[in-house]
C-alpha cells in the first residue's frame, strides 16, 4: 500500500526553499529595509567624515577647484615687496615648524594697525595674521594683517 503525501507538505517544502533563497540573497522584506537604513546611516557618517577630512586636506575630496582658506599667526621674518613674498615664523609649531613662506597675491588685502597698507609698509618682527590658500604646495596669501605694535 502506498502512502500519499499531502499537497500541503509540498507547499511547505517549496516555502522553506523560497525563504532560504531569499534570506541567502538578503532579499527578504525586513532584512532589506534594515540594511538600507544601516547603509543610510553609514553614508551620512561618511559624509560627515568627508566634510571634516576635506577641510583637513584643503577640500580636495569634495571640491578640487576651490582650496580651503587657512590662517597662520606669527611674527614677520622678512618681506620682499618686489617678489611679493613674506616669510613668517609661526607662533605655534603645529602651523608649520620653523618658518612659512607666502606668495602674496596681487589682490590680497594688506592692513597695518587696522588701516589699508602696501606690502612695503610691513616691517620685520611685527605680529601678523595671514589668511592663505595652498595650491600646488605653494602658500598664497589672500590677506595680511599686522596686529599689535610688538617688535
Amino acid at each position: 500500500m502506498r502512502t500519499r503525501v499531502p499537497a500541503a507538505m509540498y507547499f511547505l517544502i517549496l516555502l522553506v526553499l523560497l525563504l532560504s533563497f531569499l534570506a541567502g540573497c538578503g532579499g527578504d522584506g525586513s532584512g532589506s529595509s534594515g540594511g538600507s537604513q544601516g547603509d543610510e546611516q553609514q553614508g551620512s557618517q561618511q559624509q560627515g567624515g568627508e566634510q571634516q577630512g576635506g577641510q583637513q586636506q584643503g577640500g580636495e575630496a569634495t571640491n578640487a577647484g576651490a582650496p580651503r582658506e587657512k590662517v597662520a599667526l606669527g611674527s614677520i621674518q622678512s618681506v620682499d615687496p618686489d617678489k611679493r613674498k613674506i616669510v613668517m615664523k609661526p607662533n605655534f609649531a603645529a602651523q608649520g615648524g620653523d618658518q612659512i613662506t607666502f606668495n602674496v597675491r596681487k589682490n590680497a588685502e594688506i592692513r597695518v594697525n587696522d588701516q589699508e597698507a602696501d606690502l612695503s609698509d610691513i616691517q620685520t618682527g611685527k605680529q601678523a595674521q595671514i589668511s592663505y590658500v595652498t595650491k600646488k604646495d605653494i602658500n598664497r596669501a589672500t590677506s595680511v594683517e599686522i596686529v599689535g605694535d610688538s617688535g
